[in-house]
């Protein structure tokens, strides 16, 4: 399911989060979204500054299983559509 870094629960198994890696390190990575900023655990070795992540959450930690590459993706376009689909379907 989609979500903001600031909306994580502890409830939550698998998770989507969109942001810019602001800081990578040996076996993780730093994603900010704007709502907060988290580490993801990742083997996953990407050049991408502006990324999906799909996440497992597993004791307290997010794994990334996969990561798509949005750098030719219009923020600014994402973030309205994002917001729209938000609305339309209240989530």
């Amino acid at each position: 399911k989609p979500k903001k870094v600031s909306e994580i629960s502890p409830k939550d198994t698998k998770i989507v989060l969109t942001g810019n890696i602001i800081q990578k390190k040996e076996n993780s990575f730093i994603l900010d979204d704007e709502t907060a900023k988290v580490e993801i655990a990742s083997d996953i070795n990407t050049d991408a500054k502006f990324v999906r992540a799909f996440c497992s959450v597993t004791e307290d930690r997010l794994v990334a299983d996969l990561i798509q590459n949005l750098d030719g993706v219009d923020i600014k376009l994402f973030k309205k559509v994002e917001e729209l689909y938000n609305k339309v379907f209240n989530v």
